[in-house]
């Protein structure tokens, strides 16, 4: 009796939503007061009867009343919001004492005829009153509406009983209370159905927006690690091309073979000719020529001997710390970084976005590079230099491949540019002759002395950068201290972090990165050489960002499992700012770990943003559901889960929280009630920060006249929807809607025939034929509707007591149903969806409308309806009453139901005022009727009422129709923004998995860090030594051979897709070079039948890569790509180096004797190193190609596969699995 939710908060938030609804309905109500107000006045003074001067006041009294309502609501409509209800029901009890106060006017007991219209006309007033406080007025509950209801209506009879005694028997006032019970029925239905509808939406578009903020946080993480990887604009190219992607893969399977066909060596000219003539599909390549870009090439020196007494775990950590450093001046020069080769970092200017200053904006990152580095030996204690070599040119930048891809730049430019780093000096940047004439004015350069040989080549002429021409200085950048990575690094440095921190964060604001986290558009040029960098620490508006520094923490590689692995421990604690302090938050992991650096405290927005931590770049976004206080770890997951379902029956009057405790408040319970309190005030947030969502409540999309939507689509699901079955139905439910107009319905039927009985004794032929027939159809839809709903009782929420009743009904029913074996539950599904369809729909719902009516006016007979005085009063009172009833059947569409609604009442009109009777038909009983006197007042009085009764016809249904479209557009656009949400979300997730193995990303959004040792790693190196000679930039710059690569890598890249080899990862690509490892991923190697079953998949993916380039080359003409594969196992560190631009890789020695073993090996062979032999030599057979040098490694005995055993796996027995260490 009370629809609203069990959380106070949503039901104040929804109030303040749909109060503009509210305010709307109310404001109609109150123009139809006015107007039956002054019709009611202006047709009593037309008529002329006595009292018409006290009814005339009275009315126009009550509309002067209500005007100025009207306008309480237009001009203090900040007043009238606090006070709507009450509002309401002082507006509801001036209408009906106004209505009563007809029965206090004196009146001669002798006047029939006035006696008789006030009585037919005042019960049609209750009943429009009755309608109105149920449908328009105010923000009442419902009970108190019924409350009101059933006081009016039994003063309404007292008064009528006592007052106009003469014209009323014991049959006049049965009738009059079973039609007043039909409109009680009728109004609370459609009270009730508009509440839940409304909170239904309420509820689905908070849902909607709340997921959608979810998906919105999670997709701007991933947004962020994948454009720390790759430009936005290839990000965004990437994703717009999924979903072609999924559409062509059959395709893209067929097109394993080459595209190039025809290729001649050193000829690609060809190659245009065959695509031009459609004989070719390529897969989707985004390969761009740009000009005027400048590459940087920087190399650590020093880097072998420092990593000589260090483990892999403690390389990671120093590559990480400094590669961070590179990160933050890449964003602050205006660079983008393109990757990083072991410890070679390189980066360009000028791609992918042009810009006039890319070889200044290179230099000065060279420049800073070395003046990092410095700072990085003093932090660290080393002894390392850079190296820089920068040259400008033109380059082709995009994605190679399909799988692990990464933006990079290909072009004879960027191999020069490698060339300078490799010739120039420790400490200095060297530049190329195109560089120096760019930046003449800007700096000063010492000219590289060239050899004999250089100027017989005629070399080109190239520099060393000596220092600016104006003088200018770059701001230090701080990392956390290298202290715990080991005894002799041991650096304390911590004062100096907490000195600077503000001073760091500020700078990493101007660098691009916006207070959400996602990164920015760089400036258009750098900073001038001549501008210092300062931090504005006195901006009170200033948002700082939070730079979180990590470091990985591990013992040496051995003895250890990765489940030891300090950077895998969970126990860290965190320190979100949440409050006003300024101070530098530190948090440690056992002594050691990130320290994080924050400077002045955050303004946060919403309770989402209050725990999201920003560590090494990467917002997490924990939960919608946040909490006041910091709760444990195993509590807040073990709690959470109460409170994240997107379940529609939150409108239900009791709370679905159960269990308190009579000795007191459950600590469980009140900790789930905070939590979804705190669901709820997030919902709210969202809700109130989406403006444009606020007219879902208001404002459909539809057309003014017919009430369609104004997009064909969603007109189309709004006349489908009521074709699904609902697994949980509840109130709001189309279909249950369905159910409950029918179940009206068939209760105003009824009434139709009780009443009509009872007011024509003797029925006629016509009357007693449409009854046998309406019920016949009555009952036929009772039952099937019946058998739908018992059919679904598994998922309905019924009391245990119904449990037996339901069951006894439907065994009953199936026995009725099932008598004939042709008519079985299948034919009933086909009828009930039939029934649901729209014509259908309108078909029966039309009928079931006017069947009250009808047995009505089937019962219109001269010799009955003027037999006696109660049989035309009652006709009267019965067509009034269901002229009403059409405002059932909301599904139905509102033109159709108000037309018949006036067909009707033109009709009741037609039939009264009609001469279809002779007078010889009124007896001296029924001449006290005033059907019978001969008078234009009769006639006149019946037309005031019918019109009045179809225009609330017509503005209740056009309102309710409103509604219900509004209701289900609500819903759609909810479903819709979600699904949009969806998808981007798994386009970003299918981007940044191709990016970063999933099992990394998920660990890199709970530790926003991942550092991981892995022993008896499988790594592979596979080159395409012969790509140089297929490349050529003479034609397209070179594009069209980088297609052709690119085919070749897809194919590469589609074998990773094959269950055979799910335990294999590309690592990259470097150039022609395809790297992959196997067993990094923990769960895998668990569940695979042998320990080494990921070293036998690599093994068998390098055979699959021989036999995808032997199909690759069978359809090249006169050319033939060569594959030389290098192959070794061991212990490997895996891990995500870089702060803004995160990039994923692996370390180790066994990664060094791989490349070693490709790059020594040969053409179109598998070379493994000794050491592998004991666990490859059982399923594979090798050949000794004996004792070779291998740079690094002096002599190594190497072999050569020869071909695979034909030997099957088995799986392990348990009892020598659990000899096997629990590390492999």
């Amino acid at each position: 009796w009370n629809p609203r939710f069990d959380s106070k908060v949503l039901e104040e938030q929804f109030r303040q939503s749909s109060f503009t609804q509210t305010e709307q309905h109310f404001r109609y109500a109150l123009l139809y007061i006015i107007l039956s107000a002054l019709v009611y006045a202006l047709s009593t003074c037309l008529v002329g009867r006595d009292t018409w001067p006290q009814v005339s006041a009275a009315c126009l009294i009550l509309a002067l009343f209500s005007f100025g309502f009207l306008m309480f609501t237009l001009f203090r409509n900040a007043v009238y919001r606090r006070n709507a209800p009450i509002l309401a029901m002082a507006t509801l009890w001036l209408v009906a004492g106004f209505s009563l106060a007809i029965f206090a006017l004196p009146r001669s007991p002798f006047e029939v005829e006035e006696n008789h219209s006030v009585a037919v006309g005042s019960f049609s007033t209750c009943l429009s009153v009755l309608m109105l406080s149920y449908t328009l007025v105010g923000p009442l509950p419902v009970y108190m509406i019924c409350v009101f209801g059933v006081l009016y209506s039994t003063t309404f009879e007292i008064m009528s009983w006592l007052v106009l005694n003469r014209v009323n028997n014991g049959t006049i006032l049965a009738v009059r209370v079973l039609l007043q019970l039909s409109i009680h029925i009728l109004g609370i239905k459609i009270r009730l159905l508009a509440e839940t509808s409304m909170r239904n939406t309420f509820y689905k578009v908070g849902q909607s927006l709340l997921v959608k903020r979810e998906l919105e946080l999670e997709k701007q993480l991933k947004e962020k690690m994948i454009h720390s990887v790759m430009p936005p604009s290839v990000a965004q190219w990437l994703m717009k091309n999924t979903a072609e992607d999924d559409e062509d893969q059959q395709q893209s399977a067929d097109s394993a073979l080459v595209r190039a066909t025809q290729i001649t060596d050193g000829t690609l000219h060809q190659l245009q000719q065959v695509r031009s003539s459609n004989q070719l599909t390529f897969r989707p390549f985004n390969m761009h020529r740009m000009e005027n870009v400048s590459i940087l090439f920087a190399d650590i020196v020093g880097f072998t001997s420092m990593s000589s007494n260090k483990t892999a775990h403690q390389l990671v950590g120093l590559l990480n710390d400094l590669f961070g450093r590179f990160d933050f001046l890449c964003q602050k020069n205006g660079c983008e970084k393109i990757s990083t080769l072991g410890d070679c970092y390189y980066c360009v200017s000028g791609c992918p976005e042009p810009r006039p200053d890319h070889a200044k904006c290179c230099v000065e990152m060279g420049l800073s590079m070395i003046t990092a580095i410095r700072e990085f030996d003093e932090d660290s204690g080393e002894s390392v230099n850079m190296r820089v070599g920068v040259h400008t040119g033109t380059v082709l930048c995009g994605i190679v491949g399909t799988k692990r891809f990464k933006f990079d730049v290909w072009s004879n430019d960027v191999k020069y540019a490698n060339r300078m780093e490799s010739t120039g000096r420790p400490g200095k940047v060297h530049v190329s002759e195109v560089t120096h004439e760019l930046l003449l004015d800007q700096y000063l350069f010492d000219e590289v002395q060239q050899t004999r040989e250089e100027k017989e080549k005629k070399e080109k002429k190239t520099y060393f950068i000596r220092h600016r021409t104006s003088r200018h200085s770059w701001p230090r950048f701080q990392t956390p201290m290298l202290a715990r990575l080991g005894p002799q690094l041991s650096v304390d440095a911590t004062a100096e972090n907490s000195r600077q921190g503000n001073q760091q964060v500020a700078e990493t604001n101007d660098a691009g990165v916006n207070n959400s986290g996602a990164l920015i558009t760089m400036k258009a040029s750098c900073p001038p050489l001549s501008e210092e960098v300062n931090s504005d620490e006195n901006n009170e508006d200033w948002v700082a960002e939070e730079v979180v520094f990590q470091q990985n923490l591990a013992q040496p590689l051995a003895g250890h499992h990765p489940s030891n692995n300090p950077i895998n421990n969970q126990n860290d604690t965190h320190h979100p700012v949440v409050g006003g302090a300024a101070d530098i938050q530190l948090s440690f992991v056992d002594g050691g770990g990130p320290i994080v650096v924050q400077g002045p405290p955050r303004r946060h927005s919403s309770l989402s943003t209050l725990y999201s931590r920003k560590d090494s770049g990467i917002v997490t976004a924990r939960s919608s559901i946040q909490l006041e206080s910091v709760q444990s770890a195993a509590e807040w997951n073990v709690d959470r889960r109460g409170r994240t379902s997107t379940s529609t029956g939150r409108s239900s009057g009791v709370s679905s929280i159960r269990g308190y405790s009579i000795f007191g408040e459950d600590p469980a319970l009140s900790f789930r009630q905070q939590i979804r309190k705190q669901s709820d005030l997030q919902m709210i947030r969202c809700i109130q920060q989406d403006c444009a969502d606020a007219e879902l409540f208001v404002h459909p999309p539809v057309y003014n006249l017919s009430l369609f939507f104004l997009d064909d689509f969603i007109e189309r699901g709004y006349r489908d929807r009521l074709l699904g079955r609902e697994l949980c139905p509840t109130l709001a439910s189309p279909t249950f809607t369905v159910y409950l107009c029918t179940a009206v319905a068939l209760i105003f039927y009824f009434v139709s025939l009780i009443t009509c009985f009872m007011l024509f004794p003797t029925p006629n032929a016509i009357f007693l034929s449409f009854c046998f027939f309406a019920s016949f159809v009555h009952i036929a839809i009772a039952m099937v509707c019946l058998r739908e709903i018992l059919a679904t009782r598994g998922n309905w929420k019924a009391y245990d007591c119904f449990t037996g009743t339901f069951r006894r009904v439907s065994s009953f029913t199936d026995t009725i149903l099932h008598r004939d074996s042709g008519f079985r539950t299948n034919s009933l599904i086909l009828a009930i969806s039939y029934l649901m369809k729209w014509t259908p729909l309108h078909v029966v719902g039309l009928f079931l409308l006017c069947v009250p009516v009808l047995a009505v006016f089937s019962n219109f007979a001269c010799d009955t309806l003027f037999s006696s005085w109660q049989a035309g009063d009652g006709f009267c009172l019965l067509s009034f009453a269901f002229l009403l009833h059409f405002t059932n059947f909301s599904q139905v569409n509102f033109w159709l139901r108000s037309l018949l609604a006036t067909v009707a009442g033109t009709a009741l009109v037609i039939l009264i005022g009609g001469v279809f009777c002779e007078s010889s038909h009124c007896t001296e009983t029924s001449r006290r009727s005033y059907l019978c006197r001969d008078s234009g007042n009769i006639i006149w009085n019946i037309l005031v009422h019918v019109v009045l009764t179809s225009i609330l016809v017509w503005l209740l249904n056009r309102e309710f129709e409103t509604s219900l479209r509004l209701s289900f557009h609500g819903g759609w656009l909810a479903s819709q923004n979600q699904e949009r949400m969806q998808v981007l979300k798994r386009q970003a997730d299918w981007l940044l998995h191709n990016i970063i193995p999933r099992h990394v990303v998920e660990q890199l959004k709970t530790t926003s860090r991942y550092s991981e040792n892995h022993r008896e790693a499988g790594i592979l190196f596979a080159s395409i030594v012969n790509f140089h000679e297929l490349y050529d930039e003479s034609y397209e710059g070179g594009k069209e051979c980088l297609r052709v690569l690119n085919e070749l890598v897809g194919d590469f890249d589609e074998l990773l897709s094959k269950p055979q080899f799910r335990n294999v990862t590309k690592i990259k690509t470097i150039g022609a070079t395809f790297m992959a490892a196997s067993g990094l991923n923990p769960k895998l190697r668990r569940e695979n039948p042998h320990p080494f079953t990921h070293l036998f998949e690599l093994i068998d993916f390098a055979l699959a890569m021989q036999k995808v380039i032997e199909d690759f080359n069978s359809n090249l003409l006169e050319f033939k790509f060569i594959l030389r594969i290098g192959y070794a196992h061991g212990d490997i560190t895996a891990g995500v180096i870089g702060t803004t631009k995160l990039y994923y890789d692996i370390w180790g020695d066994a990664v060094n004797t791989a490349s070693r073993m490709d790059s020594y090996g040969m053409p179109a062979r598998i070379q493994v190193p000794e050491h592998c032999l004991p666990v490859l030599s059982e399923m594979y057979t090798f050949r000794g190609r004996g004792s070779m040098y291998i740079k690094g490694k002096d002599n190594m005995n190497v072999y050569l596969l020869e071909n695979k055993k034909g030997k099957q796996l088995h799986k392990i027995p348990l009892k020598r699995q659990q000899t096997i260490p629990s590390h492999l």
